[in-house]
């Protein structure tokens, strides 16, 4: 398959641009052999050397646009490289234009002397570039260089005219002829001496590879200016005819050379320290061109008069004026830049200085919280966490008082249980006095009595609240409140001081970062709290029966055994009741499972109040409960037993208004030492005892009756003579 080629009129006209260098050569060669047809046909007569002429001006034209393109890519030194580099280009197109204009209409207007001198003006531009700066570094401004190029352009104009144009005038067209070919030699050879020297110290890699380029165009225009004058010289008139040839690829050398050249990335220079060898070869320079435009100024005087000597004179002071004037405003310039610099830079350290501060602050702030939800997280009860908190608070927030208060069971006040500071222990407010709470969410007053502030508080400090919520519930409030102090005395005697912003820029972003600070401490006092209520909640459900709030039967038999091991220490005693509903099962299936939960409730109820502080009442199991009674002998707690059983009788005789008989209770009591010695039997005994008032016809009291001392080594007649002994 055969793949079409398609051009659009963009790719077109990059195709056929001056810029691909294909192009350009093939543009030259078409041009040298049209010339070298033109000889063919017309010969080396005056029409065929026009046409070679005006097609050596076509190159020229080319060479130029080639050049121009150049520049207009070119930035900083490089465009002006390449503008007098064009600039050359035009030179030459002058003397070639009015050449092929007298060859075509036959007439002589510029000789053959004047010719070469107009050829030779090449020089100037190219002694202009060899005095620009180098393209990196720190470059003077581009009006300083202009100046300078016209300082120079003078010098080159008044070298020029005195050693070319003013020694012509005075002789003959021949001699000028042959004096002028020697000149023209003369110059190609110091111009490439130039350029090498220049190369020299030359540094930086772009300037090299622009004087490179300079350099092979100048041994091109050398080699050909040696053999066209070498032609001239012997009178080849032929073969200088043919020489238009070699003309064209003095146009397409340039050409060639500027289209070929490409932009590249300078590379970074520190820059150097001022060296005072530099400024003095600068000055020597400015020195020796006013010593040399001294000396040509006086041959110029002589040869045209003073008025234009005054006038180039005055122009090149004007431009050493401006000059100098530009530098020293650069160098002034230069120095309040250094100094804006500078200030900003003392700014940006002392910026970076209070943020290195903060950082460590913020570090510390960080460091001291995460202790504390630590130290909160491993507090066993809320008693610790509220002993341990102030300290650290006083830490967190210093020039500062605060509190925590806690929301009591019913929701209806708060109590401060911590505080630090100037706030009162032991406050009592009530919920509506807090905007935090109102609001459930965190709020801050910047201070004094305007606006939604906190009643609570006391004094006109910048104050906040945060509400201490745990599991979606608030519990609490964590207060924080600037001490006060005199207006005048604020910010000289407590700079730091946080909770109180004195401009909204810098301190106000620091006041926030406290509330936030201070959100973080609620968070962690409610997490523990929480954590603390959680875990209290689980230990009372593993050791208390949620029917009937009494101890269960886990936490009976590890209070027993703790109790009856130390009153066999102490030589005291423990008395163990036994306590059984009587015809529960026929009370339960006559008025249903909740009458006997409300039963069994109203009991529980009954024995909390009638133990003390030391006692403990537990739930046996099913409708059976058992009371331990540290330091209550056997007659003790046979007196407190009758009463209970007693009111258990008088309260439950009007649940679901049945007769009194309706449900009663038995109780079976045993006590240590006085009926058993054996820790291990202590509550057989009394379960034995709660039997035998089972079978005495219930609704009684029965003691279990002492038994022997039992030996080490009892073992399966336990069962036995305890039975005996109930009987």
């Amino acid at each position: 398959m055969v793949n079409k080629l398609t051009f659009s009129p963009r790719s077109l006209r990059e195709f056929v641009s001056l810029s691909q260098p294909w192009f350009a050569s093939a543009l030259f060669a078409l041009l040298i052999s049209a010339q070298a047809l033109g000889f063919l046909t017309l010969g080396t007569g005056r029409w065929g050397c026009a046409l070679a002429q005006f097609l050596v001006l076509v190159g020229n034209l080319i060479a130029l646009a080639c050049a121009s393109s150049v520049f207009r890519r070119a930035r900083g030194i490089a465009a002006i490289f390449w503008f007098l580099f064009a600039a050359v280009l035009f030179i030459w197109m002058v003397p070639t234009g009015v050449q092929a204009f007298d060859t075509v209409f036959d007439q002589s207007t510029l000789s053959d002397s004047t010719w070469r001198l107009l050829y030779c003006l090449y020089g100037a531009p190219i002694l202009m570039m060899l005095f620009l700066p180098d393209s990196t570094g720190l470059p003077r401004g581009k009006s300083e260089i202009i100046l300078d190029l016209f300082q120079i352009a003078i010098v080159v104009a008044l070298v020029y005219s005195t050693f070319f144009f003013l020694p012509a005038r005075q002789m003959e067209p021949n001699d000028a002829f042959l004096r002028n070919l020697n000149v023209s030699d003369a110059q190609s050879l110091v111009l490439l001496v130039a350029v090498w020297l220049r190369l020299q110290f030359a540094t930086v890699p772009g300037t090299r590879s622009l004087l490179l380029r300079l350099a092979l165009f100048l041994v091109v225009c050398a080699l050909l200016t040696f053999a066209s004058n070498w032609i001239d010289r012997h009178h080849y008139a032929a073969a200088a005819a043919w020489f238009n040839l070699a003309w064209s690829l003095n146009q397409a050398a340039p050409a060639l050379i500027a289209i070929t050249w490409k932009p590249g990335p300078e590379p970074f220079s520190a820059p150097q320290p001022p060296r005072f060898v530099g400024f003095l070869t600068t000055n020597l320079c400015l020195v020796a061109m006013m010593v040399i435009l001294n000396v040509l100024m006086d041959r110029w005087q002589q040869a045209v008069g003073e008025i234009l000597v005054d006038t180039a004179i005055a122009a090149s002071l004007c431009a050493l004026s401006l000059r100098l004037a530009l530098t020293q405003f650069h160098q002034q310039q230069e120095i309040v830049q250094r100094e804006a610099a500078q200030r900003q830079l003392s700014s940006s350290n002392a910026q970076v200085g209070r943020l290195l501060d903060e950082s460590r602050r913020q570090t510390a702030e960080i460091t001291q919280v995460s202790e504390l939800g630590s130290l909160l997280q491993a507090c066993a009860s809320r008693e610790e966490v509220f002993r341990l908190s102030p300290d650290r608070l006083r830490h967190l927030f210093p020039d500062a008082s605060g509190s925590v208060s806690i929301l009591t069971a019913s929701k209806a006040r708060l109590e401060t249980v911590v505080s630090w500071g100037i706030s009162p222990a032991g406050q009592i407010v009530s919920p509506a006095e807090c905007w935090a709470l109102r609001r459930g969410s965190v709020h801050a007053h910047p201070g004094g009595h305007s606006g939604a502030r906190c009643s609570h508080f006391l004094g006109e400090g910048a104050s906040v609240c945060i509400p201490l919520v745990a599991i979606g519930e608030a519990i609490g409030i964590l207060s924080i409140q600037k001490n006060s102090f005199p207006e005048t005395d604020l910010r000289t005697a407590h700079p730091e001081d946080d909770l109180a912003p004195p401009n909204p820029d810098l301190d106000s972003d620091r006041f926030a970062r406290r509330v936030q600070l201070a959100t973080a401490v609620a968070e962690h006092i409610a997490v523990a709290l929480a954590n603390l209520g959680l875990r209290e909640s689980l230990r009372v459900q593993a050791v208390r029966d949620p029917l009937t709030g009494l101890y269960n039967r886990r936490y009976m038999q590890e209070f027993l055994e703790r109790e009856l091991h130390s009153a066999r220490r102490r030589h005291g005693p423990v008395s163990v009741m036994m306590l059984d509903l009587d015809h529960f099962k026929r009370y339960n299936d006559a008025f249903g499972h909740s009458a006997g939960d409300r039963a069994l409730a109203t009991v529980g109820e009954i024995l909390l109040r009638s133990v003390r502080a030391d006692d403990v009442a537990c739930r046996y199991g099913g409708e059976e409960f058992t009371l331990i009674l540290p330091d209550c002998n056997l007659h003790q707690a046979t007196l407190r037993a009758e009463g209970i059983r007693k009111r258990v009788a008088e309260t439950c005789s009007h649940i679901e208004n049945e007769p009194s008989d309706a449900l009663t209770i038995s109780i079976g009591i045993a006590a240590y030492e006085e009926t058993t010695d054996r820790v291990n039997l202590l509550l057989k005994f009394a379960d034995d005892a709660l039997y035998q008032a089972k079978r005495n016809g219930r609704n009684c009291v029965v003691q279990a009756r002492p038994a022997s001392k039992l030996s080490e080594n009892y073992g399966d007649e336990t069962s036995a003579a305890a039975a005996s002994n109930a009987e």
